[in-house]
């Protein structure tokens, strides 16, 4: 069994969508001869938490290392017990104290607030390195902090690297929305420049974002564990619902789509329900609450991983919104599988020629609309769908990590 050491930042006890992909590839690395070691963080700062994923962790050789965390000096300034995702995002009724942080966060805290943990993390990583024989290091990001510690790790050890993007870097779509210092994105250009040119071998979740990069970068998209789906049985189909999983950003607020289902309900006597599940933008929340459409959209909390499964079968129709900013076609969300594999139909708003909306209609998963379409939506919410999914076997997590396997393999001759 060869060993790879593997820096990620979000690890169980951590939720959300970031923690997933490492997870599920290190679950199934070892039938494919690798052992996973796993540096991590000690008590990390993480959007959300799900103590259930800790099962799925408990039996793989895993070190922590202290980190200086940034987020909580933002925390302690706005009272905040931790920070949303949406909140890389400005609102309308941002305080004077957000404001301030996030400009701090995008320009003098760079590449990301978990930079932190740079100095710990190489630390414990050559003590591993200095006490066991590593074949490998593999580094996934964001935050792309941990791929300058990879960097650090595998120049002074001299073992292989796989540099691994889960989102864009310099090119990620909420700085579209944040005005920086020119220096501060030249200093983040040049630190992407020294991973990308360092890096053995690197990976990306889409067609389109790994065209960012002057070199060849392989795809391997995120994808569904099957075992997540045991004992599920899928009743979607009968109850009109229509449910969002995960965080919605600023840059996500589907107004038109909204107003639709709204129009919908006045001819139906509120038929048609929306359930948006996770940490939602404000400004979004505000539209909600200033049109009175509480009364078919609720707002729900952050679930665990297995519950936002349960949720994804029980609904009819499952929305996905592609942030609408700047080079967004490579936006290709880790859930979008966990959706397909759902059976319920998705209602995909975004750009039509996106990688997204192409492995939707590749799966025939669901229905693709523009930003500014609004009327089509009530033609497919009245007439149901017969669709089938189809094709998506090639997204199970098993199968993905055996793409990973081999490029450890290749580069590690």
């Amino acid at each position: 069994m060869k060993k790879v050491l593997v820096i990620t930042y979000y690890w169980p006890p951590s939720g959300g969508p970031g923690v997933q992909r490492v997870l599920k590839f290190c679950k199934y690395l070892p039938e494919y001869g690798w052992e996973p070691v796993i540096l991590t963080v000690k008590d990390g700062e993480y959007p959300a938490r799900d103590e259930t994923l800790l099962s799925e962790s408990i039996d793989m050789e895993t070190h922590l290392s202290d980190a200086f965390s940034f987020y909580s000096i933002f925390n302690w300034f706005t009272g905040e017990k931790s920070v949303p995702l949406h909140q890389l995002s400005k609102s309308k009724d941002d305080s004077f104290f957000k404001k301030i942080s996030r400009w701090i966060r995008y320009n003098l805290v760079v590449p990301d607030g978990r930079i932190g943990w740079y100095s710990g993390a190489v630390k414990k990583g050559r003590e591993l390195l200095d006490s066991e024989k590593f074949d490998l290091i593999f580094s996934s990001g964001p935050p792309h902090s941990v791929h300058l510690i990879a960097r650090k790790l595998a120049k002074k050890s001299g073992t292989k690297w796989v540099a691994d993007f889960r989102d864009p870097w310099t090119d990620m779509f909420y700085y579209s929305e944040n005005k920086r210092l020119r220096a501060a994105e030249l200093l983040d250009r040049y630190l992407e420049k020294q991973v990308v040119d360092n890096a053995d071998a690197l990976i990306t979740v889409s067609r389109s974002i790994s065209e960012y990069y002057d070199r060849d970068v392989t795809v391997i998209p995120n994808g569904y564990d099957e075992s997540d789906f045991a004992l599920i049985e899928n009743s979607g189909g009968k109850n009109n619902l229509i449910s969002y999983v995960g965080t919605m950003y600023k840059s996500q607020n589907t107004e038109k789509f909204f107003d639709s289902v709204n129009e919908l309900n006045k001819l139906s006597s509120n038929k048609y329900k929306i359930n948006l599940i996770g940490h939602i933008h404000p400004d979004i929340v505000r539209y909600i609450t200033s049109n009175n459409y509480g009364s078919f959209i609720k707002i729900k909390p952050y679930i665990h991983h297995k519950e936002s499964i349960i949720k994804m079968v029980e609904s009819e129709f499952l929305l996905l919104v592609i942030p609408n900013t700047k080079k967004n076609s490579g936006v290709v969300t880790g859930k979008i599988f966990e959706y397909i594999r759902s059976g319920s139909k998705i209602l995909m708003i975004g750009p039509l020629d996106s990688d997204a909306a192409k492995i939707i209609n590749e799966t025939n998963s669901g229905y693709c609309f523009d930003y500014n379409e609004k009327d089509s939506f009530k033609e497919i919410l009245i007439k149901k769908s017969n669709k089938e999914s189809r094709n998506y076997e090639q997204y199970s997590r098993g199968h993905l990590t055996r793409l990973l396997a081999e490029i450890f393999n290749k580069i590690n001759i």
